[in-house]
Formats: structure tokens, C-alpha cells, sequence
């Protein structure tokens, strides 16, 4: 198979994985997992798994002392803030809204991208970004322009949003030197050693007074395994091998993914309204990825039309 086809296959299952995560952390929270307890668990299994196979393989690579800064700012912002972002907001609101303020990561990758590696900006950026947020309104406010979604939570997933900015930019400088296996392995490393005093001083009770059921321990390792770390895997190898920003672009795919999914599962409902919101935050992504303005369509239409001179 072509390897670019393989690049774009795993992409699409890592978005496809991540999409079907925002329903199963509901799942897992109704059965009394509450957020500091599951991402705890999420990384001891995600690190200690990897870290032993990979050992096995010989697939990790050592670190080099000066890139060690990068690891450990690298897992600062991706899993410890993103998931402390991530598992609250999911936690006072749907998993379509949270999916919905997620999709925005790709809008302002192209700014962040040309602030810190001077990557050129279109005016279909700014165009996005604007018409995202647009969207993400139709999605959190009700017909009553009254905010239809927790605010904590919704401050929760922008704060996610931020730290997966963070994270894109650090990335984009280890995968010159490092393969997918040993970044994700030292990110999920490092991750739980800075969550795990922050799980300790906090409700660490929740962990043993759960009852761990067939169905929820599931939960748990594919959280681990699939989103943690297989989803990661492959997003890494994506941004190596098609740029960061086009690896963004995959991103699109997640709210409307995890709106069939949460509907499907009988979460929650998607009105019309919430239906245009999604589809507007979407083309909102397609148009701040775009490389030309987004002025160029009417443009592209007159000249198709045009009569021909004779």
C-alpha cells in the first residue's frame, strides 16, 4: 500500500478513536469514576504498558540531554494540561460540545505554527477562525441566546484547546529526531509523574471505593491503550510525515464522528440548530487550513462562467 495512503488511514483511526473516547469518558464517569481518578489510571496504563513493550522491541530511543527540557515541556502541555482540560470539561458538558470546542485546535494552528516557525498566513485563516467560533455558538447557546453548556466546562475544553497548541509546537521539533514509539512513550512518562501528586493532594479515595465491573475495566484499557496511546502513535507520525497543519486537518472529522456516536448511543439529542453549528465549525477548519483567500471562489465561479470570446 502507498505509503502516504497509510499516513491518512491512521490518521482517520486516530480520529476515530478519539472521537468514540468523548463518549466512553461518560460512560466511565456514570459509573462513578470521577475525572483526577480516570486520567490517573489512563497514564499508569498507557506508560507502564508502553514503556515495557517498547523495551521488548527495541523500538525507544534514548534522549539527548539538551532535548530532554523539550520531553518534559512536551508532557506539560500533552496529557497533564490537556487531559486536566479535557476529563472536567467532559464532565460538565456533552460529548458533542466538547468534540465541537476541540475541532477548533486546527483553526489556530496556522497562527500558532507562523508565530513560532514563520509558516505563511492567508486571509482564509482569519476567516476561519471567525467563522468557527460562529458555530461553537450555535452549539453552546439554546434558541433563547441563554448558554445551553456548562461555562466551567466549556472554559475547561478551551483550556484543553490551548494546551493541545502547546503541544503541536513542541512535537513539530523532537519528531526531526525522534520516532513516534519514543515520543509518546516519554510523554506519557513524564505525564503521570506530573499528575500523580496532583491525583495524590486531591479526591485519590475515588480510586479504591470504585467497583471495577467487567465492562468499566474495558473502558479503562481501551482509554489507555487506543486514545492514550495507539491514537498518539500514529497523530505524531502523521505531523512528521504531512506537516503539522495538515495533520490538524484530520481534526475535522471528530465532532461530527462523536455527534453520530452520541446520538447513536442515546447520550444526547442534535437538534437543527446544534446540527448547522457543527457543520459551520467544520467549514469554519476547512477554510483557516485553506492556502488561498477565501475570497477566491467567487473569483473561480465568474471565470468558470464566463463567456468565451469568439
Amino acid at each position: 500500500m502507498n505509503r502516504k495512503l497509510l499516513i491518512y488511514f491512521g490518521m482517520f483511526f486516530a480520529m476515530l478513536v478519539w472521537s468514540m473516547s468523548y463518549i466512553v469518558i461518560k460512560l466511565v464517569y456514570a459509573e462513578g469514576v470521577e475525572p483526577v481518578t480516570l486520567v490517573m489510571l489512563r497514564l499508569i496504563l498507557a506508560a507502564g504498558s508502553l514503556q515495557i513493550y517498547l523495551r521488548i522491541i527495541g523500538k525507544i530511543q534514548k534522549i539527548q540531554r539538551q532535548d530532554l527540557k523539550w520531553f518534559l515541556i512536551l508532557a506539560l502541555f500533552e496529557p497533564f494540561f490537556y487531559y486536566i482540560g479535557e476529563s472536567n470539561g467532559l464532565n460538565h458538558i456533552s460529548p458533542t460540545v466538547g468534540a465541537i470546542i476541540i475541532a477548533t485546535i486546527p483553526v489556530f494552528t496556522p497562527f500558532i505554527m507562523s508565530l513560532f516557525y514563520k509558516e505563511k498566513l492567508v486571509a482564509g485563516n482569519l476567516f476561519g477562525i471567525v467563522l468557527s467560533f460562529i458555530g461553537v455558538l450555535l452549539v453552546v447557546f439554546n434558541d433563547n441566546y441563554a448558554l445551553d453548556a456548562s461555562l466551567k466546562g466549556v472554559l475547561f475544553m478551551f483550556f484543553a484547546v490551548m494546551s493541545a497548541l502547546g503541544y503541536t509546537v513542541i512535537i513539530k521539533r523532537l519528531v526531526e529526531k525522534y520516532n513516534s514509539y519514543t515520543i509518546v512513550a516519554y510523554q506519557t512518562l513524564f505525564g503521570a509523574m506530573f499528575y500523580l501528586p496532583f491525583w495524590f493532594f486531591s479526591n485519590r479515595q475515588n480510586m479504591f471505593e470504585v467497583y471495577y465491573s467487567a465492562e468499566l475495566i474495558i473502558y479503562i484499557i481501551g482509554l489507555a491503550v487506543l486514545s492514550t496511546t495507539i491514537a498518539y502513535i500514529l497523530f505524531s507520525t502523521g505531523i512528521r510525515e504531512i506537516g503539522a497543519t495538515r495533520s490538524n486537518i484530520f481534526a475535522n472529522l471528530i465532532p461530527v464522528m462523536t455527534a453520530a456516536m452520541a446520538v447513536m448511543a442515546g447520550l444526547e439529542e442534535l437538534p437543527l440548530r446544534k446540527l448547522a453549528g457543527v457543520l459551520i465549525v467544520i467549514s469554519g477548519v476547512f477554510m483557516a487550513q485553506s492556502r488561498k483567500p477565501f475570497f477566491w471562489l467567487p473569483e473561480f465561479l465568474s471565470s468558470y462562467f464566463r463567456k468565451p470570446e469568439k
